[in-house]
């Protein structure tokens, strides 16, 4: 019986010792993963906040390049075109862009007016991949969005009424970018049966951007004095070291642009990013200032901070 005894107290003690390195091991796994969690949206949001504040880098760009009557129309429009773009985009936005269903894979279907807490987590299947909590994935989408609306009034500015900023704000943000969004960035119809592909933005940011400009453009026209007789006059922006303060803030937010287009700290791979997004920008003022010298014989400190930008 003492045998007995014995035999089963070194079993249990044995069984017991086998089960303490899982239990440690299993302890050590949910640390990392929270850690993982917690880097990730630290990232995101990071990232997000320097995108948000390109924002001011299109303020300065505008703002210079300007006449100086203008002005304050322009750093009104900026601010104006944030906030209701970001009503706009939480209220129905996200969800057009994200949301799992939707109608004939053009929009989502799920997601509007989300509500966030600490953990929360959406069912959101095309940026799932990312661990970074729900609210990181919006903050940083929607900054996307108001990068794509403020790229729309670059060629519009000095005879734009300011509630068309309104008026064309809010739908650009509630439908026009999301639709664009979804088909590349949330498993629409191009990525998913096409397999489209963008990765920081490159037609869902810059070219919905710039196509809505364009048509705005076309509907405006040019400036009154731009032409005289068929042939173009100069009208000088106001103030060139701003305009070029805005270059480097643009420049310096992409550094959040592209390599937060991740989405994920932990793989590394967004230090490449970084790399590659400094050099072409780079590259872009270097080849531009090359150009307008071999033309003109002179420097266009306009054309170079227009050539970094081109490059980004």
């Amino acid at each position: 019986m003492k045998r007995k005894l014995i035999l089963l107290l070194a079993a249990a003690v044995t069984m017991a010792a086998a089960l303490v390195p899982i239990a440690v091991m299993a302890d050590d796994q949910t640390a990392t993963q929270a850690a993982g969690i917690a880097a990730d949206t630290v990232w995101v949001i990071v990232t997000g906040c320097l995108v948000m504040f390109m924002q001011a880098g299109f303020a300065m760009l505008e703002v210079g390049y300007s006449r100086m009557k203008n002005v304050g129309t322009i750093v009104a429009k900026v601010v104006t075109n944030l906030s209701v773009s970001s009503i706009a985009y939480w209220a129905v936005g996200f969800g057009f862009a994200f949301g799992a269903g939707g109608w004939f894979a053009f929009l989502g279907g799920s997601g509007f007016f989300p509500t966030f807490s600490p953990g929360s987590q959406l069912h959101l299947p095309a940026i799932d991949a990312s661990t970074a909590t729900a609210s990181a994935k919006w903050f940083f989408e929607f900054v996307f969005c108001a990068v794509s609306l403020a790229i729309v009034w670059g060629t519009m500015i000095e005879r734009t009424k300011f509630i068309v900023y309104i008026l064309f704000g809010i739908p650009f943000a509630a439908f026009i970018y999301p639709l664009i969004s979804h088909q590349l960035f949330g498993g629409g119809f191009l990525e998913a049966n096409l397999g489209a592909q963008d990765f920081a933005g490159s037609t869902v940011v810059h070219l919905t951007g710039a196509t809505a400009g364009f048509a705005g453009l076309l509907l405006l026209g040019p400036r009154i004095g731009k032409y005289e007789k068929g042939r173009p006059n100069a009208i000088p922006g106001h103030n060139m070291p701003l305009a070029q303060l805005g270059v480097l803030i643009l420049w310096f937010g992409w550094f959040g642009f592209n390599p937060g287009s991740t989405l994920n700290a932990t793989n590394l791979h967004f230090a490449d990013v970084v790399v590659v997004t400094n050099l072409a920008a780079a590259a872009g003022a270097v080849v531009a200032l090359a150009t307008v010298f071999a033309i003109t014989k002179t420097m266009d400190v306009g054309m170079i901070g227009n050539g970094a930008i081109a490059a980004l």
